[in-house]
Parts: C-alpha cells; structure tokens; sequence
C-alpha cells in the first residue's frame, strides 16, 4: 500500500472518530486515555481492513 493512501486511511479514521473519544485522548486519567486509544486503533485497522 502506498504510504500517502495509509496516511489518508488513518486521516479519515480518526476524523470519523466520536467527538468525545478523541477528546478522552488528551485526559489526565490514564484508563480513559487507554480507553480512547484502543477504540481509535480498532477504527484505523478496520479502516485499513476494508481498502485492502
């Protein structure tokens, strides 16, 4: 896969992230962060998944 098509994939992945998990990714509480940080790398691999 070309690097720029990765790069739009994950740009569009987290642009269609919930509001409110991409704000838990700046939080001071570790397991909300944590929390935020798996749903975001589960979207970016099913996104990858589909355009493959």
């Amino acid at each position: 896969m070309h690097p720029d098509l990765a790069h739009a994939i994950v740009l569009a992945a987290l642009k269609k992230a919930p509001d409110g998990t991409k704000r838990r990714l700046i939080t001071n509480v570790p397991e909300r962060r944590e929390q935020a940080e798996d749903v975001i790398a589960a979207s970016i691999v099913v996104a990858l998944a589909q355009r493959q």
